[in-house]
């Protein structure tokens, strides 16, 4: 179990363990099943995270993405492991876990939170109402 696992480890190295989310150009690693629930895992233990990401360029394309982030249609390389990971978050729990992960992505101490700082937090705003708006003129 890794949940398990992330547990212990935290415990045996407290202060010194940390959770580090490497996102690719793809950003393919919020679509893998094991990745997004440790990422969950991480937040409920409350296991410090760190995000280090491919570029500014790949998080804008994929920003909107992340909004919709949802734990069913996430893969895994084995079916069998997709669907141990559905069945411990419960039939009836997965939107309360894909909150969760975007809450863990997005939160105020979520891991976009350590990407920008304030001038680029104010410039990530601009481009969310720019996409708003060019959304709701298609």
């Amino acid at each position: 179990k890794f949940d398990d696992m992330m547990n212990l480890l935290a415990k045996l190295h407290e202060g010194h363990f940390s959770h580090l989310i490497v996102v690719d150009a793809e950003f393919e690693v919020f679509r893998r099943a094991w990745c997004v629930a440790e990422i969950v895992e991480s937040d409920r233990s409350g296991i410090p995270q760190r995000m280090m990401i491919h570029s500014q360029q790949s998080l804008d394309a994929h920003y909107s993405s992340l909004l919709r982030l949802d734990v069913r249609d996430c893969d895994a390389s084995r079916a069998e492991d997709r669907e141990m990971i559905l069945q411990r978050i419960g039939e009836g729990n997965h939107e309360a876990f894909n909150t969760r992960l975007v809450w863990a992505v997005f939160g105020t101490e979520g891991l976009l939170s350590q990407w920008y700082d304030g001038r680029q937090r104010a410039a990530l705003v601009g481009r969310i109402l720019q996409r708003a708006k060019s959304a709701s003129e298609a």
